[in-house]
């Protein structure tokens, strides 16, 4: 990054998140700007966590290192605060993040943020690893990328997006998710055929250890989605574990089906 990045941008360095969840308080958080931890409620039986950051969102230069752990028997619920903007990057800049959550025997872990909004120009990788303790460790997860500001014209004028999902469970890796999108580089038409079919939004959702029937979930997913224009398939890649998978126009429809997925799972 260049002398004239770090000065406009002050968190132009690494960012740390640090939390250990219990079932009844955050027993352990540790943070650095712009990260900031409000004060968890409880909804029925959950821990609601929001995750704020106190800056524009992520600049070139920035690095973040998340770390969460659910002890065993903790149910939580992490929300944020606002769409994760990617801001243009000159010079070749680019944004990173790591992280790795571990979710205990007996624990539940919704990880739902709000979507990714990538500007003209940006570049940012991510690389998360979550480890499931064993098969009593639930997971709900959900990830939505939408296309750029297309009110600005900016539809996958995006440099680079890269993110990388690992999910282990009981120590044997059961999902690998490899997003690699650079559409000036590849040359790749993203809204065309074989990519996004003529949408603009990605959602990705995960569902492991919830005790859903296949059949029951495609045809709840199938009720969900009935009238929306989008695309969208369901795999069941592992005993217990499925991921969906949802092409839309906007950004709404995707909130409101996670929004509709965490409902029926419910906080129990």
């Amino acid at each position: 990054m260049t002398a004239a990045n770090n000065e406009a941008n002050q968190f132009g360095h690494t960012s740390e998140l640090t939390l250990t969840i219990t079932p009844r308080s955050i027993a352990h958080q540790y943070f650095t700007a712009p990260f900031k931890v409000m004060s968890p409620f409880k909804a029925q039986n959950f821990l609601q966590i929001m995750v704020v950051k106190v800056s524009a969102g992520l600049m070139a230069g920035d690095s973040e290192i998340i770390t969460i752990t659910l002890a065993p028997g903790a149910k939580a619920e992490f929300l944020s605060q606002a769409f994760e903007k990617i801001h243009q990057m000159n010079d070749g800049g680019e944004a990173k993040r790591e992280g790795h959550i571990t979710v205990g025997d007996d624990a539940t872990l919704y990880y739902a943020p709000l979507p990714v909004l990538p500007f003209a120009d940006s570049a940012f990788r991510s690389s998360f690893v979550i480890d499931l303790e064993s098969t009593t460790s639930r997971l709900f997860y959900s990830d939505v990328l939408a296309c750029g500001r297309a009110a600005r014209g900016e539809e996958f004028a995006y440099r680079l997006y890269e993110s990388r999902l690992r999910i282990k469970r009981a120590g044997e890796l059961i999902y690998v998710d490899n997003l690699h999108f650079a559409p000036a580089e590849d040359g790749t038409d993203m809204a065309g055929l074989t990519q996004y079919e003529g949408y603009s939004h990605l959602g990705t959702y995960l569902f492991v250890n919830l005790g859903l029937e296949e059949e029951e979930l495609r045809e709840w997913v199938g009720e969900q989605l009935e009238g929306v224009e989008c695309l969208y398939g369901l795999t069941c890649f592992n005993e217990d574990a499925y991921c969906l998978k949802v092409l839309s126009l906007g950004s709404e429809p995707l909130v409101d089906l996670q929004n509709r997925i965490k409902a029926k799972l419910g906080r129990t």
